[in-house]
């Protein structure tokens, strides 16, 4: 579906283009695992939202060109939130790159606001483009992306809803894994796991194979496995530590909480026998958990991404789990091809935040690294081995 997303003047991204059109876009290819990493603040969130937020405005999912919801949260109450510095004069342009049955096409269009006393917070287009070729803009406010009266146009906007509703949005805050599954049951077609986690519990009560092999990733990696427990009519989800009684799983530490969704959506994606193309996002996987188990989450989302069926955007501050991803690239002998990563890199800069692609070599390095990311521990190093070294005189 979406290959590609360009963008100009969205959020802290500036209006490079708007008074000089040979200004760049921000580009972002997409992967079946694309990494995104950077300070905090410098716009990583950013960016993964609005490739859901065209993905819905194609898809048709609100009365929006680009919906205001992601991730079952506000991102904005109105269109003027989505604008640099929320000025009304800034144009937010898009270019998607969309393969459909009949090929690669180019999907463009310019969105603005007329001014303030227009009563419809909607914005319009001021231009639509579709393989380098101009199309009449929508009359007033749009209802949704503006796809022009092309061929490929119903198809676009069916395929859009069949990723959307396929796909998943695992927040950066995780809620506690209930220890009672609901009983409503899953969709086996879809990881019904919510925007905070929601339906994990569900899942691996109508999954055997999936709850075993999540299990069975926790008691190696971790020292815990999984267990069901039968009180009265009720199954409840227990864990094991060695030969120590189980408790619930309510009881356990909070980074097992947020690790259980990403690994269960993970193992999914894998063992899935009727898989549908989808664009997950996952923001801060490694959030509460140990560092020795951030490089495990690096070939969780390679094995997920091996099966070449759907696309995993994560939004990531572990450094173990980007030297896993490019330590498998490197001794794999060509079987993890470096172009199965996208790594980018979002830099807040001064005059606004920019996007740039960090390229894997087969050997695992890089063609580029931003200074002092990931160097903190480095820096730490040499400051004490200064003072161990003044302290001696």
């Amino acid at each position: 579906m979406i290959r590609s997303l360009e963008f100009d003047g969205y959020r802290g991204f500036p209006c490079r283009r708007q008074y000089d059109r040979s200004q760049p876009f921000q580009r972002l290819d997409l992967a079946p695992l694309t990494l995104l990493i950077g300070r905090n603040n410098a716009g990583k969130t950013s960016v993964a939202t609005l490739l859901y937020q065209v993905l819905g405005g194609l898809a048709g999912i609100s009365k929006e060109a680009l919906p205001l919801t992601v991730g079952g949260s506000p991102v904005a109450e109105c269109f003027q939130d989505l604008l640099p510095a929320r000025d009304l004069s800034a144009f937010l342009e898009l270019a998607v790159s969309i393969a459909t049955k009949s090929g690669l096409h180019r999907l463009e269009t310019i969105l603005y606001l007329r001014s303030l006393l227009d009563d419809d917070p909607r914005p319009r287009a001021r231009h639509v483009g579709w393989d380098g070729a101009d199309y009449p803009a929508p009359d007033g406010p749009l209802e949704c992306f503006p796809i022009p009266e092309v061929p490929e146009q119903t198809a676009v906007r069916d395929e859009a809803r069949q990723i959307l509703q396929a796909s998943v949005w695992l927040g950066p805050l995780r809620e506690r894994v209930p220890e009672i599954p609901s009983r409503h049951g899953h969709n086996p077609q879809t990881p019904t796991i919510g925007p905070s986690g929601q339906g994990v519990t569900e899942l691996l009560a109508e999954d055997e194979t999936v709850f075993g092999e999540v299990s069975t990733w926790l008691a190696a990696n971790a020292g815990l496995s999984l267990r069901w427990e039968k009180n009265l009519d009720l199954w409840r989800l227990q864990t094991t530590r060695g030969v120590a009684r189980s408790v619930p799983i309510t009881q356990v530490g909070t980074g097992v909480h947020q690790l259980l969704p990403v690994l269960t959506l993970a193992k999914w994606r894998n063992r899935n026998a009727n898989p549908r193309p989808f664009i997950d996002v996952v923001q801060q996987p490694e959030l509460h958990l140990h560092d020795a188990l951030h490089s495990m989450l690096g070939d969780l989302f390679l094995d997920v991404a091996r099966t070449g069926v759907g696309i995993t955007v994560v939004e990531t501050h572990a450094e173990g789990l980007l030297l896993r991803v490019r330590r498998r690239i490197a001794e794999s002998e060509g079987e993890i091809p470096p172009e199965l990563v996208a790594l980018y890199y979002i830099d807040d800069a001064p005059d606004g935040s920019t996007l740039r692609r960090i390229r894997i070599l087969e050997t695992g390095e890089v063609d580029y690294w931003p200074p002092g990311v990931f160097l903190e521990s480095y820096e730490e190093v040499k400051a004490l081995r200064r003072a161990q070294r003044l302290k001696g005189h």
